[in-house]
């Protein structure tokens, strides 16, 4: 019986660290290869600038990453806190200034159109 229990343990601890390890985001490189984070601290908790249009950034800037939700949103996501934190903290792991929300990424492979997408910024 305390073997069973030991058991049951170690495999919730395991299953509960492989679920906010992701936590149903991913990152691409701009070729669409999904890459690994190795950084397991958040930098920081300042919330991310998230632009809508790209007409709207004032500064030059360089784009770096993708990040894909697999979170489905039928609504406003920027109002739901849990999702904007959980983005933020993420985000906090790629060393970028701002997001631009995308509304097609259909040319990428990996692209499912009920996921949210998001190409990571870096200002020059």
């Amino acid at each position: 019986m305390v073997l069973i229990k030991k058991n049951f343990y170690i495999f919730l601890v395991m299953f509960l660290m492989s679920c906010s390890m992701n936590s149903g985001f991913y990152i691409y490189d701009l070729s669409g290869k999904q890459l690994k984070i190795n950084k397991l601290r958040y930098s920081n908790y300042n919330s991310v600038k998230l632009y809508f249009d790209r007409k709207d950034i004032d500064a030059p800037y360089e784009e770096i990453n993708i990040i894909e939700s697999s979170h489905h949103y039928y609504g406003d996501f920027y109002f739901d806190k849990v999702f904007m934190n959980s983005l933020n903290k993420k985000v906090s792991l790629l060393d970028v200034d701002a997001l631009i929300f995308e509304t097609d990424l259909s040319k990428y492979s990996f692209y499912k159109k009920d996921n949210l997408y998001f190409t990571a910024i870096k200002f020059q």
